[in-house]
């Protein structure tokens, strides 16, 4: 038995998540169903972590175990090969049997790219959150500097997950707000991120740098632990898992 460690890119769009699911496009589910046509045999093929429908990512890790004789390069260039085009393998792999995608990792690094100009774009309109509303960006990182370190992130996790995990502390050691021309991207690395936490974050970020919210309303969201006093989810296709390190 050998297990490979995989670093996947992939445009999220066309997917509903990473995680199989029955009848639906994933991740997870095409890229097991290529492993099997090059093993002949099942495989699980588990990732540091399930991203949403439509969330991209250019450094997703995952591992699979399978009793082979191929070397990591042939694995890398079958994959690819049999792979749809919305999906790559950056690399392959041989790693320790102990080592797992999921609880190995130490930290992970999204970046959510925002549009911000007054009409949209056909190129980048699956990639980023078009938002043609002014935004004041210091007072976004203001904000930022209030969400980053260590608390409980329970107001920033989906309402639908909340009785699944009952440790909601997490610790963001990096929160950056980029500015790139007409785009925004808002960068976040932390040891561990709670179901669609990032997307919530920057929901909460736009509507203080809109003037809905004032940026002291970080602290009370934090200590109320409330997910419904928190704004809205920002959609998924501006998402974008960067790199996951172990």
């Amino acid at each position: 038995m050998r297990n490979f460690k995989l670093i996947l890119e992939y445009d999220g769009y066309e997917f509903s998540g990473w995680q199989f699911q029955p009848f639906q496009r994933t991740v997870q589910g095409h890229v097991q169903e290529k492993l099997e046509r090059i093993f002949k045999k099942k495989v699980n093929c588990i990732a540091s972590g399930r991203t949403d429908a439509g969330v991209h990512a250019v450094g997703q890790v995952a591992h699979f175990k399978v009793e082979t004789i191929m070397k990591p390069a042939q694995i890398h260039k079958a994959l690819n090969a049999f792979l749809d085009r919305d999906v790559s393998v950056a690399k392959v792999q041989n790693v320790p049997l102990d080592f797992h995608a999921q609880y190995s990792v130490k930290n992970k690094t999204y970046c959510y790219t925002i549009l911000n100009r007054s009409y949209p774009s056909a190129h980048w309109r699956n990639r980023a959150y078009f938002y043609p509303h002014p935004l004041n960006i210091p007072l976004m990182r203001q904000a930022a500097r209030l969400i980053k370190g260590k608390h409980d992130f329970k107001c920033f996790q989906a309402a639908s997950e909340s009785s699944k995990i009952k440790n909601t502390v997490r610790t963001i050691s990096r929160l950056t707000i980029v500015e790139e021309g007409d785009f925004i991207h808002i960068s976040i690395t932390s040891n561990g991120f709670l179901y669609r936490m990032v997307r919530n974050i920057v929901g909460t970020l736009l509507s203080i740098g809109s003037g809905k919210l004032p940026k002291d309303i970080i602290p009370k969201l934090l200590k109320s632990k409330d997910r419904k006093l928190a704004p809205a989810t920002a959609p998924g296709h501006g998402l974008c898992l960067m790199r996951v390190r172990y």
